[in-house]
């Protein structure tokens, strides 16, 4: 560590404790948590910090949180395909997500921008959020390990993975349905609607590869039924 660095994380010390207690985690090397919050911009105005690289902080950290929510997605949704997890981890670690738990964190009150960067209207700087939530989720692995790292990620994260709006979306038969079938046949399901006196009846098909029926006191009731018990009939039969 070289004297200018020392001179700002001497400096920035009290805002890192801070920020420490906001995020529940204590770095035993706090440079470690200063590069993590040190954007390029900023470094740019000082050539001569020394501090972990922030781009590679942040493709390191995407990775990993690529692989817990991956990991996590695998056990809360057993019956999703590879398409549809692939479609709820997009949704997990988006850059809107990312910026979401950045500001839930306060990272835009901690954070270290060039002058230009300041200036910028809080919306414009979503993308610099959610790179610098990335890059903290590599400070915490290099200083805490992947165990750390899996706890702050479910911490952070978490609420998001129970959300019911992903939950609908990881559980609904008619989803599982068009995954499987668009992967296995590469078309969709279709469906028909008839009323009768206790609500609706759903019939499902799939072409000429099968076709089932389902009854509910609502067209989504009635047409989820049905697609369930599609899926089970076209998995044993195309296994």
């Amino acid at each position: 560590m070289n004297i200018e660095t020392k001179k700002l994380l001497d400096m920035y010390r009290p805002l890192l404790l801070k920020f420490e207690k906001k995020i529940s985690v204590v770095f035993r090397k706090k440079n470690l948590l200063l590069a993590a919050l040190a954007h390029p911009s900023y470094r740019n105005q000082s050539p001569k910090l020394l501090l972990e690289d922030f781009e590679r902080m942040e493709f390191l950290g995407d990775s990993i949180l690529s692989y817990v929510i991956s990991r996590e997605l695998y056990r809360l949704f057993p019956e999703a395909n590879e398409g549809l997890l692939s479609q709820l981890r997009s949704g997990v670690v988006s850059k809107k997500l990312l910026c979401r738990v950045a500001c839930a964190l306060d990272i835009p009150r901690f954070i270290l921008l060039g002058r230009s960067e300041q200036k910028l209207p809080k919306v414009e700087k979503t993308k610099i959020f959610a790179d610098t939530v990335e890059a903290l989720i590599s400070a915490v692995f290099f200083d805490r390990r992947l165990a750390k790292t899996e706890t702050f990620i479910h911490r952070h994260f978490g609420k998001f993975l129970r959300s019911p709006a992903l939950k609908r979306m990881g559980i609904s038969p008619k989803n599982l349905l068009q995954e499987w079938v668009q992967k296995k046949f590469r078309v969709l399901p279709e469906y028909r609607l008839e009323m009768n006196d206790g609500g609706f009846t759903a019939l499902a098909l799939v072409q000429n590869k099968g076709k089932a029926r389902g009854e509910g006191r609502t067209k989504k009731e009635a047409e989820e039924r049905a697609a369930r018990r599609l899926l089970s009939v076209l998995k044993k039969k195309y296994k």
